[in-house]
């Protein structure tokens, strides 16, 4: 199936020979791992309130979660949206510098990763 057709088809299988006809229906479920579509990274002053929202394609089954592992920054938080999205959002405090994360968007298929960078100036 090509990208972002995840769902499910319902199909009906016909059979015929010199006897007869018959018909079954079927369905096929095609999953499908989210994808993280937003950047892998963004740039937040110190100081200054900022704000970036990590987005995906939902994938089939839907109901998206998202997850960070890494060290924030103090004054950021992140939030997953219980949509597919999740929000990078505050004011950083401290020394300026490159924070490494790594985003996690997971279906009842399969979990995806980022390598995102969070960088404070």
């Amino acid at each position: 199936a090509a990208a972002g057709t995840g769902g499910t088809y319902p199909l009906t299988v016909f059979a015929w020979n010199a006897i007869g006809t018959t018909s079954h229906a079927i369905t096929v479920v095609v999953d499908e791992a989210p994808t993280i579509t937003s950047a892998a990274s963004t740039t937040f002053t110190r100081g200054v309130n900022g704000h970036f929202t990590i987005t995906t394609t939902k994938g089939y089954p839907a109901q998206t979660t998202m997850s960070r592992t890494g060290t924030l920054p103090s004054g950021i938080t992140f939030t997953d949206n219980s949509d597919g999205t999740a929000t990078l959002a505050g004011t950083p405090a401290g020394n300026p510098m490159s924070y490494k994360l790594t985003i996690t968007a997971k279906n009842a298929y399969k979990a995806v990763t980022q390598q995102f960078t969070l960088v404070v100036q």
